[in-house]
């Protein structure tokens, strides 16, 4: 989710293969979020990567990576598969989509919604006994949501399995003002990962740049009924982000604030 300066570097020391499955999602083509994909494509290269990487973002950054690729010479070893960033769902995986919504900001920006399937409810094997199925293969197709015959009786996954259960949700933000199309779109998101420029007594420097500040990410998130908000993105004006995460825990507790190489364990629900 986006690619600010030393990316490759980050990637690095948080132990992430260079040649896994990997999508980047970028909101808009502003520096901070977009300079560092150049290092990180280049540093995949380098390391004879062979499987393609897949880049949701903003029309104008397929012809701004090209561009840069052609006039410095970039070479990649694998494919780039590029998709342009519009409103709905852009991707859609077995396991997981990714759904757009355009921010409020000085520039074609977009959030983005990653959104884990539903999974299977939970496998009672008591229950698969008691109804004669033997342990083994049988098993293994109820789970995948197969029926299968025991002595000429057909046995349903729903006799062995419990309810289905919701996938996690997480939400970021990039940079943007609150609204209320927001709000809608982040409801009920497990996690909200959100823009928190400017403290409360600087909303209007908040305004006029565009951005929010940590009482809006705060408001907007109760509203949405987040499970929990992680501020980002802030100012540099500010030595200490304390105060932004004291305003925004007033109005809604379960916030922290991002920093370089946190994380975070998000429980599967179940």
């Amino acid at each position: 989710m986006d690619c600010g300066e030393g990316m490759q570097r980050q990637f690095l020391s948080m132990g992430l293969g260079l040649n896994r499955k990997t999508t980047i999602a970028i909101t808009h083509l502003h520096g901070d979020h977009v300079i560092g994909i150049l290092g990180l494509l280049q540093t995949m290269a380098l390391s004879q990567r062979t499987l393609p990487v897949t880049i949701i973002g903003p029309s104008k950054l397929k012809d701004w990576l090209e561009f840069t690729f052609e006039t410095i010479g970039i070479g990649l070893t694998f494919d780039l598969n590029f998709i342009y960033a519009k409103e709905g769902i852009v991707l859609n995986e077995k396991e997981y989509s990714i759904k757009c919504i355009r921010t409020v900001h000085s520039t074609e920006s977009y959030g983005y919604l990653f959104a884990e399937k539903e999974r299977p409810g939970r496998f009672y094997p008591e229950k698969a006994l008691e109804l004669g199925v033997p342990e083994g293969r049988k098993w293994s197709i109820l789970q995948h949501g197969r029926p299968v015959f025991v002595r000429g009786k057909k046995i349903l996954p729903s006799m062995v399995m419990g309810k289905k259960r919701a996938g996690r949700k997480i939400g970021y933000s990039g940079d943007t003002r609150p609204a209320e199309r927001l709000v809608k779109f982040y409801t009920c998101s497990d996690v909200l990962i959100f823009d928190s420029t400017f403290s409360f007594k600087d909303r209007r420097r908040a305004e006029e740049r565009m951005h929010s500040t940590s009482y809006e990410a705060a408001l907007l998130a109760k509203r949405a009924r987040v499970g929990m908000l992680i501020l980002t993105h802030f100012s540099a004006r500010y030595r200490s982000v304390l105060p932004l995460l004291k305003e925004a825990r007033s109005i809604f507790p379960n916030t922290v604030a991002a920093k370089d190489g946190m994380v975070l364990e998000i429980p599967q629900k179940e």
